[in-house]
């Protein structure tokens, strides 16, 4: 498993595609978003797209997909790779967190499954996506949380 940051997933998410990896930074969640961001990128606003893993959904409103339900029949598997959750306190915590306001932000540190999505050209430089909120995310699927900090 590698340790990476928000910024390097951002600059080259082929690179982490699949990965199973550990990255902190801030998680906003809200309507029409459950994203985690780091203000010192150089990609200033980009923000990876968060669902959790297993059998529990965040339960996130948001357009362009069905919205995230909070429970699932069967494991959520994506590109052919099935995730699992550990739901444990630090998961409790941050689950708690995002379900308790219209609009949260925490500090965390979670271990997951990432998705870069597809490469798109677009007139104002290529991107990756696919995912959340208008497709226009690469995902971070949350098997774990390691460190959960309200902000």
């Amino acid at each position: 498993m590698a340790t990476v940051s928000v910024c390097q997933l951002i600059a080259d998410p082929a690179r982490y595609n699949h990965q199973l990896i550990q990255v902190s930074g801030t998680v906003d969640h809200g309507f029409e978003g459950f994203v985690l961001s780091d203000p010192g990128c150089s990609h200033s606003g980009d923000a990876v797209w968060l669902e959790y893993g297993g059998k529990m959904g965040s339960g996130t409103v948001f357009a362009g997909a069905p919205s995230s339900e909070r429970e699932r029949s069967d494991s959520l598997a994506l590109e052919g790779i099935s995730t699992s959750l550990v739901q444990d306190a630090k998961f409790e915590r941050l689950d708690q967190l995002i379900q308790s306001k219209k609009h949260t932000s925490a500090s965390a540190t979670v271990i997951g499954r990432y998705f870069s999505g597809e490469h798109i050209d677009y007139p104002a430089g290529p991107s990756w996506g696919g995912y959340g909120h208008l497709g226009a995310f690469t995902l971070l699927v949350i098997q774990q949380v390691t460190a959960v900090r309200p902000e």
